[in-house]
């Protein structure tokens, strides 16, 4: 398969063990730049041992994100109005 050309409207990194600290910090940052340069206009940076457990950076203003926590209901507008998601379903639960 080959890969899509042109940019996401949305877009979701979730972060691995490599993905604290400064020097990742600034890798994150540089790729969510990226994102918006070529068009996307929403990034998720969800962070499952944060408390603020996803940072939605919108290309308007990609310094200043919304961030939401457990018990939140997380969005992605304006790249898909409507739609959205409890941050809770992010966690597995016990069974």
């Amino acid at each position: 398969m080959k890969f899509f050309e042109g940019a996401p409207v949305f877009a979701v990194e979730v972060r691995s063990e490599g993905d604290y600290g400064p020097r990742a910090e600034v890798a994150m940052a540089k790729k969510r730049s990226d994102y918006f340069a070529a068009g996307t206009l929403v990034v998720w940076d969800v962070d499952l041992l944060s408390t603020d457990v996803v940072n939605v950076y919108g290309a308007s203003e990609p310094d200043k994100p919304t961030i939401y926590r457990r018990g939140d209901i997380a969005a992605a507008e304006p790249a898909v109005p409507g739609w959205s998601m409890p941050v809770d379903d992010l966690f597995a639960e016990d069974v």
